[in-house]
């Protein structure tokens, strides 16, 4: 399906398929508010002919009425048609923006944010004023066709007006679509860069970055309303042209009308009425030059949501595989950079129930990066990841993740109540008990009693990225969650980097009891002490595996090269 010239991805084609009715229904509306736009003309005809020629002031009474209900039911189908409209954005937002966020945040989060930040602007258009007008733009035949009726050199008025208009919309478009499209651009990169900022606000004060900062987003966004001013100035030059070229015509009409009423070709009436024939034929071309803007950010905005979406796999059916026991297996993973660089280069090893691995490596080894391929958080572009056999790809993404436990390096907590996080924000829709699971989570990671020490316990909420707790008490947290639902697979990546004394005691207990009910544990981190329970390590270095096998020999065969700083 092809909409405005752009090439729609199925689902995008779907969703609006789906609205389809409200689109046709809002056409048939506007055939009829179009229609109805005749009365007061007809009106005017009727006084200036008969009411006024014969007196007739019970006509005049009949004709007020009929106007009066007349004008009545078109505002009552142009109140209709605006609710048709809004409906059609929203039915458009229940049937894609799930779509949308699910498929952008499987790649990038960032992306969902700007792919929904264009899509509400296509769905705000959808419903906006501008878009009623375009829905009067194709019955503008119309009003063409009675002026011609009214007389022919009215119709060549009109014929001549509505040409010059629209070529006034067209080069109204020719001088904006660009500008347009660089201002919504180099807005939304400022955006980005203003939440960025914020994400890391504290840094940002820290390191007197403050200033700078500040600078640097007020000249981004400069560029972007500089560019969007240059738009906007352009278009309202051209909305002063199509109002004045509106009023000139309408007036036009009048002396053009008292010329042919003198020569005695029309009545007096058709002088007024074809005034307001031409002035309402002329509305909606000036009404979408007017709201050419909103028009043209959405168009900007459909084109990127459907090149992005387009660059999205299809959402696929996945078969339900049975509860997986926990043996992981990695064979010959790598990955590359943005840059192109390797990442991650033939990686391969396994681990069984019951079972804990350790990896070490220097900075830079590719650790945290390959924590992330084995939670699910990223895919792997070469190489192959299983759990019970299954690969990964082949597991649907929740419920993949549902057997994972993944503590990462920040705690990475989020806006909501500490069991809310705890819970991974499960809602119990599928008959779990969420405050049971929850409080056995922070039993296992030993937080329980830290949690009902808090103001509000288990219903204590947080601020964006958990603010509210310290470092340690977020990432015992964070922990807790890892461990919710009692996964089969625990991924660990430096998880003791905030924790105490008491934190990393807690943390061992954790580890000792995940082992024993026969989780697999892959952990990752610098100090020693938290790899005691590894059967086995893996030294990683520039991405490829060095050494890989019990954690005696290989700790033996560091010390003997001198290697033994390197985890």
């Amino acid at each position: 399906m092809k909409i405005a010239g752009i090439e729609l991805p199925k689902d995008m084609a779907e969703a609006a398929e789906a609205c389809r009715p409200h689109f046709v229904a809002g056409a048939i509306f506007s055939l009829f508010i179009n229609l109805l736009f005749l009365a007061p003309a007809i009106y005017m005809l009727q006084v200036y002919d008969r009411v006024v020629a014969t007196g007739g002031k019970m006509t005049l009474l009949f004709i007020t009425i009929a106007l009066a209900i007349g004008l009545m039911a078109l505002a009552a189908l142009d109140a209709i048609r605006n609710r048709l409209l809004v409906r059609a954005s929203m039915r458009l937002d229940t049937l894609l923006a799930p779509k949308i966020l699910k498929r952008m945040m499987a790649r990038n989060s960032s992306a969902a944010v700007q792919a929904m930040r264009d899509f509400d602007t296509i769905r705000q258009a959808i419903g906006s004023p501008v878009a009623g007008a375009l829905f009067d733009v194709p019955w503008f035949p119309l009003f063409l066709l009675v002026a011609f009726l009214l007389h022919f050199w009215i119709g060549v008025l009109a014929t001549i007006a509505s040409i010059v208009l629209f070529f006034v919309a067209w080069r109204n478009q020719r001088a904006t679509a660009e500008t347009m499209q660089v201002a919504t651009q180099a807005m939304a990169s400022s955006q980005a860069a203003a939440q960025t900022v914020a994400l890391n606000n504290d840094t940002v004060r820290a390191l007197g970055m403050v200033g700078s900062m500040v600078h640097r987003q007020l000249e981004q966004r400069a560029f972007g309303l500089t560019r969007l001013a240059d738009a906007q100035f352009t278009g309202g030059r051209y909305s002063a042209t199509s109002r004045f070229l509106r009023l000139f015509v309408q007036s036009a009409a009048l002396g053009l009308g008292a010329l042919l009423a003198i020569a005695g070709y029309i009545s007096s009436g058709a002088i007024v009425a074809a005034s307001i024939l031409l002035s309402r034929a002329l509305q909606p071309v000036e009404a979408v030059i007017s709201g050419w803007p909103t028009l043209t950010s959405a168009h900007a905005a459909l084109r990127r949501l459907a090149d992005v979406m387009a660059g999205v796999p299809a959402e696929r059916i996945y078969t339900r595989l049975p509860e997986p026991a926990g043996r992981v297996e990695i064979d010959q993973v790598g990955l590359r950079g943005p840059d192109g660089r390797p990442i991650l280069f033939g990686v391969s090893f396994d681990v069984s129930p019951g079972e804990m691995l350790g990896i070490i490596g220097p900075s830079g080894a590719g650790k945290t990066t390959l924590a992330k391929i084995l939670a699910g958080a990223i895919p792997a572009e070469a190489g192959t990841v299983r759990l019970d056999g299954a690969q990964y790809a082949d597991w649907e993404p929740d419920a993949l993740a549902r057997h994972i436990g993944y503590l990462p390096q920040e705690p990475s907590l989020f806006e909501g109540t500490i069991k809310q996080n705890i819970s991974r924000f499960a809602d119990g829709s599928d008959g779990e008990d969420v405050d049971t699971l929850a409080v056995a989570a922070a039993k296992s990671a030993g937080v329980h009693d830290l949690i009902l020490k808090l103001p509000k316990g288990y219903d204590t909420p947080l601020g964006p990225l958990g603010n509210g707790l310290s470092s340690g008490q977020a990432q015992r947290v964070a922990l807790a969650r890892a461990l919710y639902g009692n996964p089969v697979l625990l991924i660990f990546d430096e998880p003791n980097a905030f924790l105490d004394s008491d934190g990393e005691a807690a943390l061992l207990r954790s580890l000792a009891g995940a082992l024993n009910r026969g989780a697999a544990v892959v952990m990752i981190a610098h100090r020693r002490s938290i790899l005691a329970g590894a059967k086995r390590l893996l030294v990683l270095e520039g991405g490829r595996p060095k050494l890989l096998g019990p954690s005696q020999e290989v700790a033996a065969r560091l010390s003997q090269v001198g290697e033994g700083g390197a985890s």
